[in-house]
């Protein structure tokens, strides 16, 4: 019944206009996720590196957002694991912690299983002026989110734009928010896809190819919350002037 309808990604905007069907379908827009500003700047990742005793040639995957029921944590935890085995000086730093459930209890199992919980730092939620230099200081930002979960499903996660705003590298299961700049991810699928990525990235000894950097510039500039509010400014008032 809505004269207009906003959807942060595009599986949410594919399923409103599902739903409205003919006509009405055209006043579905995506109004994305931001970023704050501050996470247009670059920062230097070497500080909180020193701070957590990671070395020039520690591989560091982070994740950075709620612990919850939506993630598919266990593969990512097992292939860091696994990468360790196969001589990687990997580590592991988790940003976040639980909302609502018990899943980060399990999470804090599994790492103690994997026995990873040397080269796990759990920092728990920080200041979110403090986000981007943490990210700064990662190799590979991961969103492992869980794709048989809706929640998951039809996520538009932020920390895409926040992973790439600093240069890291992202490594993502196929949630259709991603698969649509896949460009500028590694789409895994499984823990051996997670391996893969890890010790390709390794070897490389760099966060991200220059033109995959290039391209996500020029993304994250515009993926800001003040050009999302521009927006919905401009949706609203079309649809005064049609009243």
């Amino acid at each position: 019944m809505a004269d207009a309808v906003t959807t942060p990604g595009i599986a949410l905007a594919m399923y409103a206009r599902s739903v409205r069907g003919g006509a009405g379908s055209s006043q579905v827009y995506i109004v994305p996720n931001g970023i704050s500003e501050h996470f247009l700047k670059q920062y230097d990742g070497r500080y909180v590196r020193e701070k957590l005793g990671y070395s020039e040639g520690d591989l560091v995957v982070g994740y950075v957002g709620s612990i919850e029921f939506w993630l598919d944590m266990k593969p990512l935890i097992e292939a860091i694991s696994e990468a360790r085995k196969q001589g990687c000086s990997i580590r592991f730093m988790l940003i976040g912690g639980h909302l609502q459930t018990a899943y980060a209890e399990k999470v804090a199992r599994w790492i103690e299983q994997e026995g990873i919980g040397n080269i796990t730092d759990r920092l728990g939620f920080i200041h979110h002026e403090e986000v981007p230099r943490y990210i700064a200081s990662m190799d590979i930002g991961a969103i492992p989110f869980d794709v048989k979960n809706p929640t998951a499903y039809y996520a538009a996660p932020n920390k895409l734009w926040e992973y790439l705003s600093q240069g890291v590298s992202v490594v993502s299961t196929p949630i259709p928010e991603v698969l649509a700049y896949k460009e500028l991810a590694n789409i895994v699928t499984s823990k051996k896809d997670y391996v893969t990525s890890f010790m390709e990235t390794a070897k490389r000894k760099e966060r991200n190819e220059d033109n995959i950097k290039r391209k996500a510039k020029i993304y994250v500039e515009k993926r800001t919350w003040s050009n999302s509010a521009e927006k919905i400014k401009k949706i609203i008032q079309r649809m005064l002037h049609k009243k």
